[in-house]
């Protein structure tokens, strides 16, 4: 298990969970934590979980960072899935027809399901 103090990691089968820690992810904070789970996704060939449980806000910058997880994975032929999505932010996610483009889970144990 890795943590800082915006990403903890922690393996999870073939896959990791990814806890995003910081309740806002905003201009700061996407590029730190783009590189954190860059870094702990890549030893688990893209098969990743994120909880988004203690997020309240997401910036543009916040959203890019979820973009370019997806798109990480897509090429590196892993998976995503996102789980416990605050509703104000799932509504931001339906707005901006992003919840078509991610796999969003209920919980952990589906989104591990998921990308394993």
């Amino acid at each position: 298990m890795t943590e800082s103090s915006f990403v903890k990691a922690e393996p999870a089968g073939k896959a990791v969970n990814l806890t995003i820690l910081s309740p806002q992810i905003g201009d700061r904070e996407a590029q730190i934590i783009t590189g954190e789970i860059e870094q702990a996704a890549v030893p688990a060939n893209w098969r990743v979980a994120i909880d988004m449980s203690q997020v309240t806000f997401l910036a543009s910058a916040g959203l890019g960072v979820l973009v370019s997880a997806h798109n990480a994975a897509k090429e590196s032929k892993g998976k995503l899935a996102v789980y416990n999505i605050a509703p104000s932010l799932m509504e931001m996610l339906k707005l901006t027809h992003l919840d078509k483009l991610f796999t969003i889970k209920p919980d952990q144990a589906a989104a591990l399901k998921a990308v394993s």
